[in-house]
């Protein structure tokens, strides 16, 4: 009997460890067939809204607008050549841009040494313009104006330049070359006979900035 019960005990013990045997077989192979299964299938896609962001920040940055060029300055008009300065006024207030900013009840009277001979330009209030030589009575302003300087401004190919020759030799005079000025008004009287708006004559009585 004891025999008996021993040896039952045995076969009892060897059934067991074959089940479990096998029950690990089975689990190793299941595990086996799961990993081949998804390694066949590919990774698992992660979530749109995880990949969005991972790959890209939150904030929107906005890039600036692109700056507005201003569009270039149309070229300054040139002057055509004059073989005295008067001729070269005559031009400026005529037929230039500054004509435009002469109005017809502006009044001037300007009397000019050049070249050795004395010229004149006259506005009266709602007349034209008129220009003669010799000396002029009740002007408002005497010019006299070196040789040499005479000839720069003639070069001059536009009004800028002629602008910059007259006030550079007006603050820098020497006694080759000069510009000088005698005001027989004031500015202020100067002001509402249209001196102050036109850039000529603004020019001409050394007001120019």
């Amino acid at each position: 009997m004891v025999m008996r019960r021993l040896f039952g005990r045995k076969k009892e013990e060897k059934k067991e460890e074959k089940g479990t045997e096998e029950a690990v077989e089975e689990a190793a192979e299941a595990a086996a067939e799961e990993t081949a299964a998804e390694a066949a299938e590919g990774p698992v896609p992660e979530p749109e809204s995880a990949a969005a962001e991972e790959s890209s920040p939150l904030e929107v940055v906005n890039e600036p607008a692109a700056e507005s060029r201003p569009e270039s300055a149309a070229p300054e008009e040139t002057i055509p050549y004059h073989d005295s300065l008067q001729k070269r006024l005559k031009y400026l207030l005529e037929e230039s841009e500054i004509s435009s900013t002469i109005r017809p009840e502006d009044e001037f009277t300007i009397e000019i040494m050049a070249m050795g001979e004395r010229v004149w330009v006259r506005k009266r209030a709602h007349g034209p313009i008129e220009y003669g030589t010799g000396a002029i009575s009740d002007k408002d302003v005497f010019i006299r104006v070196a040789n040499d300087v005479v000839r720069e401004l003639l070069d001059a190919p536009n009004f800028t330049e002629f602008s910059r020759t007259y006030m550079h030799y007006y603050r820098n005079a020497d006694p080759g070359k000069f510009v000088k000025i005698e005001l027989r008004r004031s500015i202020d009287e100067l002001t509402p006979r249209g001196y102050a708006r036109c850039p000529l004559l603004k020019l001409l009585v050394g007001e120019w900035r």
